[in-house]
């Protein structure tokens, strides 16, 4: 289970964002995960591209811009980007004596 955290952005600031929880990592859940946060956010659904799909599986994020909508958009970018569960490393280097 993963989160994907949707954000506006105006001006370089942030201006609203949201958090949504994903089932799993696939274009499916992203999609669904996606018209979730749209309708969270109310803003238009924007178009999803190869483009994005690729950074998503390479970069766990995307972004899109008013060229990725059809309607015209009161911010300057709509950011997508997963959070994933943090996990505590089993490298014994990183074990600092916590566990005596």
């Amino acid at each position: 289970m993963a989160r994907l955290w949707g954000i506006l952005r105006r001006k370089n600031r942030i201006w609203h964002d949201v958090v949504v929880e994903v089932e799993g990592d696939g274009s499916d859940a992203t999609q669904d995960a996606l018209g979730e946060i749209c309708y969270k956010l109310d803003i238009p659904r924007p178009i999803f591209l190869d483009k994005h799909s690729e950074e998503m599986e390479r970069f766990g994020r995307t972004a899109f811009t008013q060229d990725h909508f059809i309607e015209s958009i009161p911010f300057d970018r709509f950011e997508i980007e997963f959070l994933r569960e943090k996990h505590r490393s089993g490298d014994p280097r990183n074990d600092f004596g916590g566990n005596v």
